[in-house]
């Protein structure tokens, strides 16, 4: 044991010397002397590589996702009609997504009929390029009513789930029909969970209370549509655009409309609003948003504030997180968007700093959002 933990030491020793070696000098910086600072040193550079890589694969974009859906005009697009009265292909939504080969790349559509379906769905990571239709979100909706206290986990709550890359829902409702929290723990509820890669919603409705929209993780476009809930209900750590959008605040003292969890400085996540409606009645106790990680970043533009807004605006969850996350707005009109008691470390943002937030380049969305 002696002689494993002597070689153990002698490998952590060289690979911080070489991370030394590699980073930038600074005349404050110190030479491991103890077991300690070694280890200490050892998992800073393995926390600043694991940033990096982080970064990259959300920039850069993983293997599979450069592999693009085969265009609808050189394949025929396969159609699967759902109609719970037996009028279609499938009474279900599950059935219709079962009927999808794995590792699909050929457009297909699935068209969901007018009805409230009661299903739990996920959409597995090998079943991608797949189009949900509703008939309009006012007349199809997919619901279900698990709280985390049910499943175990706020994750495992979503009434819709999705994993694959090149998914599409257009004019259709997802719904977590839970009562509202009453201040108890695991009483989380969410309506979608998306952590696929280009994601994106048309038309859609998201109906919860505590954590609506779990935006997980990747790419995501969000156009007209409609989400309701009461606290944090836009939540997770994805790189999502919202345009045109309207946040329906639902009556709940000290909610949040976001909470979004950018872990560290390197990581290339946040949320970006822009031309969106803040609505809803009731005090003024809603934040724009609360830091769920250290780095949270969410900007809104160009975005109308109803009177529901905490004059502060934002919450830091704690006083060290309000040195590391980036909280924005530009050019919000309405009456909550008075800003002379905002939080002195959020941003009003000029023309500039605001550019790269309200473009599709932001999600890098010349490369597959297919219409604005």
């Amino acid at each position: 044991m002696a002689r494993l933990w002597s070689t153990s030491i002698l490998v952590l020793v060289c690979l911080s010397f070489l991370s030394l070696i590699l980073a930038p000098v600074h005349s404050t910086l110190k030479t491991p002397s103890t077991r300690d600072e070694v280890v200490a040193s050892f998992q800073s550079w393995v926390d600043r590589v694991g940033a990096k890589t982080d970064a990259e694969t959300i920039l850069n974009k993983t293997e599979i996702n450069l592999i693009p859906c085969k265009a609808g005009d050189t394949v025929p697009e396969r159609v699967i009609v759902v109609d719970q009265n037996g009028g279609g292909d499938y009474t279900t939504i599950n059935e219709a997504f079962s009927a999808v080969p794995p590792h699909n790349i050929d457009p297909i559509t699935i068209k969901v009929l007018p009805g409230t379906y009661f299903e739990r769905v996920v959409v597995p990571k090998n079943k991608r390029c797949i189009t949900l239709q509703g008939a309009g979100r006012d007349v199809t909706k997919i619901t279900s009513s698990f709280v985390a206290n049910d499943t175990g986990t706020t994750y495992t709550t979503s009434t819709f789930g999705v994993s694959a890359s090149y998914f599409t829902a257009r004019n259709i409702s997802f719904e977590n029909s839970s009562p509202p929290p009453n201040g108890k723990r695991m009483h989380q509820a969410v309506a979608l969970r998306t952590t696929g890669d280009f994601n994106a919603f048309y038309g859609c409705a998201f109906y919860g209370q505590q954590d609506t929209l779990y935006d997980a993780r990747g790419r995501h476009y969000f156009k007209d549509t409609l989400i309701v809930g009461s606290v944090d209900f836009i939540f997770g750590d994805g790189k999502s655009l919202y345009k045109d959008c309207e946040l329906r605040v639902l009556s709940h003292r000290g909610g949040s409309i976001t909470a979004q969890k950018r872990h560290n400085f390197s990581e290339d996540t946040g949320y970006s609003f822009v031309n969106c409606r803040v609505t809803g009645s009731g005090p003024a106790t809603a934040y724009l948003g609360r830091a769920w990680g250290p780095y949270s970043r969410v900007v809104f533009a160009l975005t109308e504030f109803a009177d529901i807004i905490d004059p502060v605006g934002w919450y830091s969850w704690d006083a060290a997180r309000e040195s590391t996350v980036f909280y924005g707005e530009y050019k919000c009109f309405g009456p909550g968007a008075n800003e002379s008691h905002r939080v002195k470390w959020a941003h009003e943002l000029n023309d500039t700093e605001a550019q790269p937030f309200v473009s599709l380049d932001y999600i890098n969305g010349g490369l597959w959002v297919t219409e604005e």
